[in-house]
């Protein structure tokens, strides 16, 4: 990876603005960079990381190691957690990395936070467990269908079929109480 100021200064760059979520996202890519010996950004599928937030660290996954949705390598496991994991599929090798925010010695104030997350000592906030590489098949591409009820082309595996019909998720009729 390149000199970790000018990676930061890139990634606030394409963030837009530097904050605590976005310096440990950076923390996090930074972690699995090391870990998993990346020297460079994912071209293709390479790189996978599963992302537990949908808060500014994702960012920083984006610029620095290349995972993205519309490459199919970045993944969201929406569980309002600062955790991400990352499988290297060339090497075999996985990890999950938690940001550990209830860990004694953080700052309160949002200024101090970044700082101390970007220093040495915020590394020590990253908890990175090696697990096994999950089973998951590559990104895919579907065929589209129109909706029974707009008419729009919708992705095939996003349809709902209802009463022999294909509805996108927005027009599909609500057969239960629960609003998805």
């Amino acid at each position: 990876m390149q000199n970790a100021s000018e990676a930061w200064k890139k990634v606030v760059e394409f963030h837009g603005h530097a904050c605590p979520g976005l310096a440990v996202g950076f923390r996090i890519a930074c972690a699995a960079a090391d870990f998993l010996d990346i020297q460079d950004r994912s071209h293709d599928e390479e790189l996978l990381c599963i992302t537990e937030t949908d808060a500014c660290g994702v960012d920083a996954v984006q610029m620095l190691l290349g995972c993205s949705l519309g490459k199919g390598n970045l993944m969201l496991k929406l569980r309002g957690k600062d955790a991400m994991t990352f499988v290297h599929r060339p090497t075999g090798k996985a990890c999950r990395i938690i940001w550990e925010k209830n860990k004694p010695g953080l700052p309160k104030t949002r200024a101090e936070m970044l700082d101390f997350i970007l220093s040495d000592a915020g590394k020590n906030y990253c908890k990175l467990t090696e697990i096994p590489v999950p089973d998951l098949p590559p990104a895919f591409i579907t065929s589209s269908h129109a909706c029974a009820k707009c008419g729009e082309p919708t992705a095939e595996h996003m349809l709902l079929s209802l009463g022999g019909e294909k509805y996108c998720r927005d027009c599909a009729p609500q057969v239960s109480r629960i609003i998805l």
